[in-house]
């Protein structure tokens, strides 16, 4: 316990350092806050194959996104939300939600700091289930919730029109509610000297970075601290106006807990970018790292009621930042606002040493007068260097979203879940929700939804099928 207030405490400390500097000088501000409130039945509220128990719960969640501008020197976005759930068993839980950014200009033109820090919740073990939404997640013993935040004072400076340069320190820290996810800080220091404005059709660029990670591993045998260095020189040429060429040619040096023995050495990597219109970019490209070929793919195409995105990439991560990632936005791609708690935690391997994630991503967003259509897939395949056992993530979701009348909004999706170990161990989760919601005010409304979720587990115990009602009321002040 005394840890666990050591770690508020720290992190509300870094909480402030996001708005706080930013209120003196914030010249424009935009507030918007609010607050839900829910009655929630389910009718296997234990997520049990056999011995489902019902029950009602009451939710309240308020929440406040904060944005301001100041003099041009200082910005920053905060968006937060805390969901209180007051179970009739005594089974109460209180979660919170955070993003912010901030940046400051504290020498003109030269000196820079960005701040940012993040609360969200996330899986402990992937191959476990955690429920259908974030009431379940949050009275499930496989959540834990991660606070993390960043700190970055950087340097820029410019060679008249001839290169323009930027030296960037950061330090970050992670710490989790669980105990069996480890706490850890980064330190990272990177440079960059790119071409100036002198080269339009040749470029160039010259990248170093360093960081070094250390983990509290409590003891254990396994050692999840690394030290990462690169040093990378970056080619482009111009063809013409649709095509571009681009290279780079490197090395890297690693020390990190791994069952290969190859952990860095040569690197380098080729590919072109074809922009035809203003509305499509097609990059395609291939290269070697001493874990294989890294062949990438980055596709988007943007029309006037359409946003359609594909992507490849096998890089080189680690659980941790993952697990950092920011996981609830304030607006789609269009500009839509979202509801600041919804959101699902993302798959990570549980292991906080460095992993080889190869993704394949794919989003499709089409937006009429009155329907929204959405789709998204994301394929992840998770390497371990600590060990052999590679692990697939997959998952989709298909939703549809139309505005029946003026006052009356209809809304459907259905998501799909798949997990696969080493042990050929099989997790599909299916979830099916339909939704409706009526303003009853300029500044208020209420929704009602239903949710199905049926789990299919090769674990004992842990699939399971639920219905879910949710009536709910939200005010914005």
């Amino acid at each position: 316990m005394q840890k666990h207030w050591h770690e508020i405490i720290r992190y509300s400390i870094a909480v402030s350092l996001v708005a706080l500097p930013s209120i003196g000088y914030s010249e424009q501000w935009r507030v918007n806050s609010g607050v839900s409130v829910s009655e929630r039945y389910s009718d296997n509220d234990n997520l049990s194959a056999t011995d489902k128990e019902s029950k009602f719960v009451t939710v309240v969640s308020p929440d406040i996104s904060l944005s301001g501008r100041g003099d041009g020197r200082v910005s920053y976005d905060v968006l937060a939300a805390l969901t209180h759930h007051e179970s009739s068993d005594g089974k109460d839980s209180t979660n919170p939600r955070l993003n912010g950014n901030a940046n400051a200009e504290l020498v003109d033109q030269i000196f820079f700091l960005d701040i940012s820090s993040t609360i969200n919740q996330n899986r402990v073990d992937p191959f476990r289930s955690i429920g259908s939404d974030d009431l379940s997640r949050s009275r499930s013993d496989n959540v834990t919730t991660t606070y993390s935040y960043s700190l970055s004072p950087y340097l820029v400076g410019r060679i008249n029109s001839f290169a323009e340069m930027e030296l960037r320190y950061s330090f970050d820290e992670q710490w989790n509610s669980d105990s069996e996810l480890s706490d850890s800080n980064r330190q990272a220091v990177s440079f960059n000297l790119n071409s100036g404005s002198d080269f339009a059709i040749f470029d160039w660029g010259v990248v170093g970075n360093y960081s070094k990670t250390d983990t509290d591993d409590d003891g254990s045998t396994q050692r999840n601290d690394d030290e990462l260095k690169s040093a990378d020189l970056l080619l482009g040429y111009r063809v013409n106006r649709k095509f571009r060429l681009r290279g780079s040619v490197g090395r890297e040096w690693n020390d990190f807990d791994s069952v290969h023995s190859d952990i860095d050495g040569k690197r380098w990597d080729f590919g072109v970018i074809w922009t035809p219109n203003k509305r499509t970019t097609v990059d395609i490209g291939y290269g070697e790292r001493f874990f294989g070929g890294t062949p990438t793919v980055d596709i988007s195409y943007r029309r006037k009621k359409s946003i359609f995105t594909a992507s490849y990439a096998k890089e080189l991560t680690d659980a941790r930042s993952l697990r950092s990632q920011n996981t609830f936005f304030d607006e789609d791609a269009f500009g839509n606002p979202i509801d600041p708690v919804t959101g699902y935690p993302i798959f990570a391997f549980p292991d906080d040493g460095q992993i080889v994630d190869e993704r394949t991503s794919f989003s499709w967003l089409w937006q009429g007068k009155r329907t929204t259509l959405t789709w998204s897939a994301d394929h992840s395949i998770q390497e371990p260097q600590s060990s052999r056992e590679d692990v697939v993530f997959i998952s989709s979701s298909l939703g549809l979203s139309r505005r029946l009348t003026s006052k009356l909004s209809f809304d459907t999706s259905v998501d799909w879940e798949d997990q696969e170990n080493e042990l050929n161990e099989e997790f599909e989760t299916w979830r099916f929700n339909m939704g409706l919601s009526r303003p009853l005010g300029s500044k208020s409304n209420v929704s009602l939804r239903y949710t199905y979720t049926d789990r299919d587990s090769d674990l004992s115990g842990d699939g399971y099928e639920e219905n879910r009602m949710i009536l709910s009321y939200r005010i914005n002040f």
